[in-house]
């Protein structure tokens, strides 16, 4: 297994899996955007913001792969984590094959594979002109690395959060996730140029949507399903047998997200302490 993993890690042809990359993101811009003119055509239009929202970070996505900029696999490896982590929830909710849902999976899993490996990390995030600019060392690499990818993985459920229709009666709901929306966007902009406060952001925007979540789901307890699993109220609803996701996967991914930083950052406050 691990000389598997190893020839797995050096497998080369980083052009062509770059453009297989590139090539598939460009398809779910292509399929946010006639998924928003068609709700638009029908008269749904609450729902255009949020497939226009979703269009325009993965056609971010696809700049920054096609482009190779530094951050450009991981944002684009982020998005694609979040398909594959949708896919295998729904479909696990459905307890049957989906054939749009899994080659939805599919194709985001394809991203995930064609940008792993060292090989495709030397042509991104080991370039060493950003590398120089910042300052930054393996070990700040590897932090910012895993931070951008865990908030963009966040970033499709934030951005149906924020935009997409509410019921009647979630002003609180409805402000808190706009919020999040925001500061998660302007947390990872931020990010991707090395700045601290982009940290700051992330952590407004997992706040953010917990208290939207509280005031949404406002049971906390943790109460024993039928199926003889334990979940959590607030981040679950169980009904008919089927697990439906709530807030709390965001939240997760935007902590997972900080993380990384968390212990820096409590050794800086102990010094300046």
């Amino acid at each position: 297994m691990k000389s598997l993993l190893e020839r797995l890690n050096n497998v080369g042809f980083e052009r062509t899996r770059r453009a297989v990359a590139a090539l598939s993101l460009s398809l779910f811009v292509f399929l946010f955007l006639v998924f928003a003119l068609l709700m638009w055509m029908n008269g749904q239009t609450a729902w255009v913001p949020s497939f226009i929202a979703l269009a325009i970070a993965y056609a971010v996505a696809f700049m920054g792969v096609a482009a190779e900029w530094f951050w450009g696999r991981w944002f684009g490896a982020g998005l694609a984590w979040s398909g594959v982590i949708t896919s295998v929830g729904v479909l696990f909710q459905l307890g049957e094959w989906n054939p749009v849902l899994g080659g939805y999976g599919i194709l985001h899993g394809l991203v995930v594979l064609m940008l792993s490996g060292s090989k495709m990390a030397e042509r991104y995030d080991l370039q060493p002109a950003w590398r120089e600019r910042y300052g930054m060392d393996e070990f700040g690499v590897a932090r910012l690395r895993k931070t951008v990818t865990r908030a963009s993985a966040s970033l499709p459920s934030v951005i149906l959060y924020a935009l997409a229709p509410k019921e009647p009666g979630q002003a609180i709901f409805t402000a808190a996730t706009l919020v999040a929306g925001v500061l998660a966007v302007a947390g990872l902009a931020s990010l991707v140029r090395v700045r601290t406060w982009g940290l700051v952001a992330l952590a407004g925007a997992a706040m953010a949507l917990f208290v939207g979540g509280a005031a949404a789901y406002p049971h906390f307890n943790f109460a024993w399903a039928n199926s003889g699993f334990l979940f959590p109220a607030w981040g679950y609803a169980w009904a008919y047998g089927n697990v439906v996701a709530g807030p709390a996967v965001p939240v997760l991914l935007l902590g997972a997200a900080l993380a990384p930083f968390a212990g820096p950052t409590i050794r800086f406050l102990r010094a300046r302490g």
